[in-house]
């Protein structure tokens, strides 16, 4: 897979494409660095420069140069010669970019990277009157399993798995029961056949729907039977009833449900003058049989049956004012956000419960919100314990294992996921059965029975590969909230799995695959932001403490989110880390303070001055001292990238006014600091790099501000800094080089980029400097100077400095320029 992290970015259905490329909303929630296009020009090395004509004047001598640029021989090497990424990373643009395209939206937090999700990843509980208990039974009025659901003071009667069950309880179901399609197509055939069979999925309310087929069928007695029988002991030892019901009928490959078994029970059923319903799962193994699939009405439909029959009717306002009272509720945020979810039926029957508490004022909508995630970690706390059950179906641990992989890779392709799944299932095995290697069943659950258990969906997206756009099968969580609760209850709430966990974290932060290795550095900060401790000694103090330079990217990818989430801890370490003696854990502390600085600047800016003053460091008195070894690049690098970000992605004058103090500071590490964080700004484009239209960041970045705004000032001075100094002065030309072809192609970047010469221009120095890059400017294919470079010459002619009265309109400045 290309390293280029547009390679592996698929686009977006919609407003933001959940999947590899882009699991999640793309980038209000990313606060990171403002990475508005790709790499320019010379993000792919020197040989991607414009080639450079031989001068027809003599230059000034500051100006006369033929020393490779230490910016590009500093950086990364192109994606045609790739290093291997173990033990050359990458540079600090391409990894936030990867960063962002590969964050998802599953681990969110309020008004940081983890926004749009829940407001609190506390270990709360819905506030109120709630206990829950053993047993098996009905929530709310409908039936969710082996467990008994209290709210307030409401609790329905439990239902006997078997024998008869009460008339009583038939009713209290029927005045909440809502037809899904497929009720009378189950109806005509019972009626016809005597029995039938149907077949859904977990929490679609089949039970109940059964139970109405028989109430709708027979006026007598209805009797549950025992849940144990198998098919060929369907109605053993029945005692007499009008009719029946078989809830979740065990069926195996070795034993599956045939047709004789149901001609035999419809014999005894027209014998009896009887009915049968069978419910059998969507993974039923079934030969000959002619089930009904059931599928339940919409969550609205279910909500809205079970409020209405909480509601007491007003006599004097009738009817139409109850219907009234429960569309304004379907209308409130709280409720609409959950019924929008698919969830199970009961949930949806139990959540009315406490809508009806709301109405009345029992509980305030802050309460009514986290119901829903409470039944979402009810629910991933029942999937990963000892003997998880969810209508009587135990989760092997191969479905465990694909359960975490999917919390960590939400929203990516389903392929991918259940190895991913495997991987950690094997690791798990190790735990379970250290002696033996059980191995893996290669044929086994289906995408569809996993969808169902894991309350997923899937959908098709197409994922850009370097061999062009590629229909992936990408899947979710219904709920956003499942994969970070996921993956936190399994390292909080099952210590056991935490060893094998950080195993197989590490092979996907190492893995070959973008996407793969970003979801394992944000799930470390998942856990970090759960529980420091335990992250920083399993995980991020190893990752950063090693040589494999993709550990130490994701141990700064996990910091860098816990650090904007306020994790507590986390920019001590930060400031801890970046005066270390370990030189991997310097470098990982400098990356994260790259990709997170734009939340707090000056810290970032403090932090990275003191690492460049440090004594460790090797002198650097100019750019050409770059030139030298290696350990001296790769050290201040990581530094000049960090500025670099901070300068095209932070707001106000803060970041170009202390980049202008380092220009005048004593400290020669400083100033060549200040210089190469310009120039290699400087490289960046808005959109990708082979687009010749393409504006330069940092000109659009001056452009968008105000006349005469201190960022602007504060830019000015940040060039006229570097055009001062001898040597920086060639490599900024140089820069302003491949500005102009862009300006040669887009009006508005010719207008800007002829604005900032104007500002530029102040002595007569500045015009003889400018003027001659301008004069030299070779054209395509070695001709004279594009059309461009004298329309900007006669812009320097007119003096410099914005035109008076404010910013003039796009276009403006050079239009005046060219026509006195």
């Amino acid at each position: 897979m290309s390293d280029d992290p547009r390679a592996a970015r698929p686009p977006a259905p919609g407003p933001r494409t959940p999947g590899p490329g882009n699991p999640g909303p793309r980038s209000p929630e990313f606060q990171g660095p403002r990475l508005r296009g790709g790499p320019g020009p010379q993000a792919a090395g020197p040989e991607a420069r414009a080639p450079r004509t031989p001068p027809t004047a003599e230059p000034p001598a500051a100006d006369r140069h033929d020393t490779p640029d230490p910016v590009q021989e500093a950086a990364p090497h192109p994606p045609s010669a790739p290093a291997d990424e173990s033990e050359r990373p990458r540079d600090a643009w391409a990894a936030a970019q990867e960063l962002r395209d590969h964050l998802g939206g599953a681990f969110q937090r309020g008004g940081t990277y983890f926004t749009g999700g829940s407001p609190d990843f506390g270990d709360h509980t819905v506030l109120g009157d709630r206990n829950v208990l053993a047993g098996g039974t009905v929530e709310g009025g409908y039936f969710t399993g082996n467990t008994i659901h209290q709210y307030g003071t409401m609790a329905t009667p439990q239902l006997q798995e078997s024998g008869e069950i009460p008339a009583g309880d038939l009713d209290r179901l029927a005045r909440v029961f809502h037809a899904g399609p497929a009720f009378e197509e189950a109806l005509r055939q019972l009626l016809a056949d005597r029995v039938v069979v149907l077949r859904g999925g977990h929490g679609t309310g089949r039970y109940t729907a059964a139970l109405m087929l028989l109430r709708r069928a027979v006026s007598g007695r209805i009797r549950a039977l025992d849940p144990e029988s198998g098919p060929a002991t369907l109605l053993k030892d029945a005692e007499d009833a009008d009719g029946y019901v078989l809830r979740d009928l065990p069926t195996r490959r070795s034993d599956p449900l045939r047709q004789y078994h149901l001609l035999r029970c419809g014999e005894r059923m027209r014998k009896q003058e009887a009915f049968l319903v069978v419910t059998v799962e969507s993974s039923a193994e079934l030969r000959g049989v002619r089930p009904v699939t059931w599928e339940p009405p919409t969550p609205a439909e279910v909500f809205a049956a079970h409020l209405r029959d909480r509601l007491t009717p007003d006599p004097e306002a009738g009817e139409n004012a109850r219907e009234d009272t429960v569309t304004g509720l379907l209308d409130e945020e709280p409720v609409r956000e959950f019924v929008s979810t698919g969830r199970p039926v009961g949930e949806i029957a139990a959540f009315a419960v406490q809508v009806d508490r709301y109405h009345h004022g029992d509980i305030g909508a802050g309460e009514l919100r986290s119901f829903g995630e409470e039944t979402v970690r009810e629910q991933v706390r029942e999937w990963l314990s000892a003997s998880a059950r969810d209508e009587g179906t135990n989760l092997s641990l191969r479905e465990k294992g694909f359960l975490i992989a999917l919390s960590v890779c939400d929203k990516g392709p389903y392929p991918l996921t259940a190895e991913l799944g495997d991987l950690l299932c094997r690791r798990m095995q190790s735990v379970e059965s250290p002696e033996k290697d059980p191995g893996l069943e290669i044929f086994s659950t289906s995408l569809g029975q996993r969808l169902d258990l894991a309350r997923a969906t899937s959908y098709a997206e197409s994922e850009e590969t370097p061999w062009g756009p590629v229909l992936q099968t990408m899947i979710r969580f219904r709920d956003t909230r499942a994969a970070g609760l996921l993956i936190r209850e399994a390292w909080d709430g099952h210590p056991a799995v935490r060893a094998p966990m950080s195993a197989w974290l590490t092979d996907l932060a190492r893995h070959g695959n973008p996407f793969v290795r970003t979801r394992a550095g944000v799930a470390a900060a998942v856990l970090a932001d759960q529980d420091l401790s335990s992250a920083m000694h399993g995980l991020l103090a190893d990752w950063a403490s090693g040589s494999d330079y993709r550990l130490s990217l994701q141990a700064a990818n996990a910091l860098a989110l816990t650090a904007s989430a306020g994790t507590p801890g986390v920019r001590r370490i930060l400031r801890q880390w970046i005066l270390d003696e370990h030189p991997r854990r310097r470098w990982t502390a400098v990356r994260a303070y790259a990709l997170v600085g734009t939340h707090f600047p000056e810290e970032t800016l403090d932090a990275l001055e003191a690492r460049a003053r440090a004594g460790d460091l090797p002198d650097i008195t100019a750019l050409d001292d770059l030139e030298g070894g290696s350990s001296t690049r790769e050290e201040f690098r990581s530094l000049v990238e960090a500025a670099e970000l901070l300068l095209l992605s932070a707001t106000g004058e803060q970041v170009p006014a202390r980049l202008n103090e380092w220009c005048r500071h004593d400290s020669d590490k400083l100033r060549v600091l200040a210089y190469c964080a310009l120039l290699s700004a400087a490289r960046r484009r808005e959109r990708p790099e082979e687009d010749p239209a393409s504006r330069p960041l940092l000109l659009a970045r001056y452009d968008e501000e105000p006349h005469g705004s201190p960022v602007r000032r504060e830019l000015i001075r940040l060039w006229r800094h570097t055009l001062s100094d001898r040597t920086a002065t060639r490599y900024l030309q140089d820069r302003l080089r491949e500005w102009i072809p862009a300006a040669g192609r887009d009006p508005l970047t010719e207008a800007a980029l002829a604005r900032m010469l104007a500002a530029l221009t102040v002595t007569q120095p500045d015009r003889d400097r400018l003027g001659y890059l301008l004069r030299t400017m070779p054209g395509e294919d070695g001709g004279p100077p594009p059309e461009v470079a004298g329309r900007l010459l006669r812009v320097l002619l007119h003096g410099g400095g914005d035109p008076p009265g404010g910013r003039p309109e796009p276009g403006a400045a050079t239009a005046a320029a060219t026509h006195p």
